[in-house]
């Protein structure tokens, strides 16, 4: 099936565009927005979006020009976040973004010209920054859409399973400081940025990883806090989305990708609030819809797979149809689809269901099995449903100085400077350092649909250290494309906020969710499980021992760690896949 993407006629065609309007904050600071609006005498709804990457752009690597929504009837609103491009004050990523956000919907709801109904829409940081807002409740706001976005800050954006997500933030940074800097007059830092910048992934291979950014002490503080902070404390818990849940009470709709970075936290914001919908409808309805995408662009050639032509951006005319159902053009009762929408990759079409996960799914487990040697694709490593009997354990060297180098995965943010989007795993499968697992040939088509989970049994000769696992489609040639991934620092084993190291040698179990997904695995393939202990840059090397803070650790504190996978009676190791 696809998605409905019908555009109506274009209601105006006439469009006025005016720079620069001011936009005083409650604390005296000035914010700077541009407008596009129809040439037309009527109030109008407001929708606006709010950026620290230049409002001039518009984030127009997803979204069309504000101009082709103002020509459907509505006064577009772009402004600068503080502290970036055109407007005053110090940019803190989150920390203004609640207090500014509500400011700037009730300015925009008295706008001359405003019929007093706001929507907000944006991806990444911005659709952050709608639910930071929408927490405050703002008069005027009617919906927001907020795209590719996390529901915490620190979980599944700064880190994951407690490793540092290094491609991500380090090469977000390095974006963010350019202008930074451009603002505080120094030019040579700034080209110095920009060159380190387009110069990736090289420089992720500097150390310590603290000092990788240049002058982030400086023009990054809060950078170097992201890397004091490992753990889940007050820090972060203060400036958690999820934490605002109940107080968020607009219509939402839920945009997302199976490869983007906030998959996990698109996916939960629309699961927590849906519960709350359905039991108080009057707080909005609640929509969700996942495309095959990585973060940017949104496009049907994602990493090294072309999913289709049913794979290609629908967000702007998915937006349209929602905004004109919630801004009075369209009749509230008026058809939206289905609750869910989701790509199902490798079919290449889109699957609908009244709820996420979907209900009707079988849980199949399929286990670790080996002679012990599953070390890379020369080894013995199986997969089945078979229970494991008495088996011996598989063991690999861990070298934090010789990482296993990502291909593809759910980094950000662009794709030639960060692992994103399926890609072959071969370079990686080929390695000792790398335990793999395989199927047999499926005999008959298999579709996953929710969240992918593992059980492993493991001990290490660190008191601290991380297991990276991967979920791939292997196909009748051998080429095996990731689904999904996930890592544990093993210390966060338990918990996030309470490390608990390792006794060195001791055998531990470890529960680890990697990741959600919508995938059909096609007769005549195979269903492949890697555990390795890195996986570079998608996350931070990690030093192989508590005796140094992985942030600050140097090439010479590195440890080199023996790594033990148990898959016996009395320790079995697996997978669990949700099919249909």
């Amino acid at each position: 099936m696809s998605v409905d993407i019908t555009v109506p006629p274009v209601r105006h065609k006439n469009i006025t565009v005016q720079k620069d309007l001011p936009v005083r904050m409650r604390d005296g600071v000035t914010l700077f927005a541009d407008i596009y609006r129809p040439d037309v005498a009527e109030p109008l709804p407001v929708l606006l979006m709010r950026t620290p990457y230049d409002k001039s752009m518009a984030q127009n690597t997803v979204f069309l020009n504000p101009s082709w929504y103002a020509r459907y009837g509505y006064m577009v609103v772009i402004q600068d976040c503080r502290g970036r491009y055109s407007s005053e004050g110090v940019f803190t990523p989150y920390d203004s973004e609640a207090a500014d956000g509500h400011d700037t919907v009730e300015w925009a709801a008295n706008l001359e010209g405003s019929n007093g109904n706001v929507a907000m829409y944006g991806f990444s940081y911005p659709g952050a920054i709608q639910l930071q807002t929408a927490a405050t409740k703002p008069r005027g706001l009617k919906t927001i859409i907020p795209a590719m976005t996390a529901s915490d800050f620190f979980d599944r954006w700064t880190y994951e399973g407690g490793a540092f997500s290094q491609a991500f933030i380090q090469s977000w940074v390095l974006y963010l400081c350019q202008d930074t800097a451009r603002r505080a007059g120094n030019f040579d830092l700034q080209k110095k940025l920009w060159s380190t910048f387009m110069s990736l992934p090289g420089p992720y291979f500097a150390t310590p990883v603290v000092d990788t950014v240049c002058d982030a002490r400086k023009y990054a503080p809060y950078y170097v806090d992201w890397l004091d902070h490992d753990t889940y404390d007050d820090y972060w818990s203060a400036k958690s989305i999820r934490n605002c849940y109940s107080q968020v009470a607009v219509p939402v709709l839920h945009v997302g990708g199976w490869y983007d970075v906030f998959i996990t936290g698109t996916i939960n914001n629309f699961i927590e609030m849906d519960k709350l919908q359905q039991s108080d409808p009057s707080r909005g309805e609640q929509k969700l819809v996942i495309g095959p995408w990585h973060h940017l662009p949104w496009q049907q050639h994602v990493g090294s797979s072309d999913f289709g032509s049913q794979a290609r951006n629908i967000v702007n005319p998915l937006q349209l149809h929602w905004l004109d159902r919630h801004m009075g053009y369209l009749p509230l009762d008026h058809k939206d689809g289905p609750k869910v929408q989701v790509f199902v990759l490798n079919a290449n079409e889109w699957s609908s269901f009244d709820s996420w996960p979907p209900t009707g799914t079988t849980d199949r487990t399929y286990y670790l099995h080996s002679g012990g040697r599953a070390n890379s694709l020369s080894g013995d490593g199986t997969l089945s449903t078979d229970l494991p009997g008495d088996e011996p354990w598989d063991v690999y060297l861990h070298d934090p100085s010789a990482p296993v180098l990502s291909q593809g995965g759910h980094s950000c943010c662009v794709e030639d400077l960060a692992p994103m989007g399926p890609m072959s795993q071969r370079k990686n499968e080929i390695r000792n350092d790398v335990l793999v697992y395989t199927s047999e040939v499926l005999e008959k088509d298999l579709t996953v649909l929710g969240l992918v989970k593992a059980r492993f049994y493991a001990s290490s000769t660190a008191d601290d250290t991380d297991f990276a696992v991967m979920l791939c489609d292997v196909a009748e040639c051998g080429l095996s494309i990731n689904i999904v991934n996930s890592i544990v620092r093993a210390s966060r084993r338990n918990s996030l906020s309470e490390p608990d190291l390792l006794e060195p040698e001791k055998v531990y179990e470890f529960n680890l969710d990697i990741g959600w997904t919508a995938a059909l695995f096609r007769k005549g393939h195979r269903i492949r499980v890697t555990i390795a202990s890195s996986n570079f840059p998608h996350f931070g090397r990690t030093p192989n021992t508590s005796a140094i803070q992985h942030a600050y650790a140097d090439l010479n504190d590195w440890k080199v760690a023996r790594q033990t996978i148990f898959h016996d009676s009395q320790h079995q190791s697996y997978i669990v896949i949700p099919t249909l």
